[in-house]
């Protein structure tokens, strides 16, 4: 019962450094409550203007972790790259979900052009309208990124809400109801929607413990991303000195992000900034 209150204490408190006023954290604090809120009949997305983004709006799902994935990503700027490094070229993230990330890192590097990868379609609809604003500075591509091209299903994960949702190859018992998809390898992804050798400044990965086999499967995507910042797992057994391992084999320099501890790793390649 303490943990639990602490817990929403602890939410409330990151709504007010999250959201651009104490308006604004009302109408947050209201969709959460699945209350009528600003945007008539409340069953509908609720715009809420954000430090982030320059006190513009993200439109959130009542009902959804849409907020609570808004707040833990502006509270701890968790999209944010590496120190120093600003990106004026591509930033690509794996694991959109609704655009949080994609529509700071927007507003935070104007010169930057956005491609966010995301398998599930709701989110993907969600994450193209948070980066409209970019217009086509901005693509949201509706894909699973594997380790090789192959079919993958989408599983709902109750656990970790929309944002934990995960993929896998297909099998036989699946839950019919479960969305197929086909699988970009990173390589594949930077082929298709970067073309020509485009080099990109900054990756950020989020894609659910998928990421181990993404990276032990290699490809020639380091020498073309200068930075990372990528989310490691630990519930998944896969925990940052894992994911730094696995890092620095592929040619980064990697290390512990401090803040939220245990959580993210930043990596940097200066041999793919030196040839881009």
């Amino acid at each position: 019962m303490l943990r639990r209150s602490l817990d929403r204490l602890g939410f409330v408190v990151g709504i007010l450094r999250a959201t651009a006023g104490l308006r604004a954290a009302k109408t947050a604090i209201l969709a959460a409550a699945g209350a009528r809120g600003s945007q008539g009949d409340g069953r509908g997305p609720v715009l809420v203007p954000m430090r982030e983004l320059g006190g513009e709006s993200l439109s959130i799902r009542p009902g959804t972790s849409d907020l609570r994935n808004a707040v833990a990503y502006y509270s701890h700027r968790i999209h944010m790259p590496p120190p120093g490094v600003v990106p004026t070229r591509a930033i690509v993230e794996l694991g959109t979900n609704c655009g949080v990330a994609l529509a700071a890192l927007g507003h935070a590097f104007p010169d930057a052009r956005l491609l966010g990868v995301e398998p599930d379609p709701g989110n993907v609809e969600a994450a193209r309208a948070n980066t409209a604003r970019f217009g086509d500075r901005c693509e949201v591509v509706n894909s699973a990124v594997w380790s090789e091209s192959t079919e993958l299903v989408l599983v709902p994960s109750v656990e970790h809400g929309d944002h934990g949702i995960t993929v896998r190859p297909v099998s036989s018992g699946d839950d019919p109801s479960w969305a197929r998809m086909s699988a970009l390898t990173i390589d594949d992804v930077l082929a298709r929607h970067l073309p020509d050798g485009e080099s990109v400044d900054y990756m950020h990965i989020s894609i659910e413990g998928s990421e181990p086999g993404v990276f032990d499967a290699g490809g020639r995507w380091p020498q073309r991303v200068h930075s990372l910042r990528v989310e490691v797992h630990p519930y998944f057994g896969w925990d940052q000195d894992d994911c730094i391992r696995q890092l620095t084999d592929l040619g980064y320099r990697a290390w512990a992000a401090p803040d939220p501890p245990d959580k993210w790793v930043f990596a940097v390649n200066e041999a793919a900034r030196s040839t881009a």
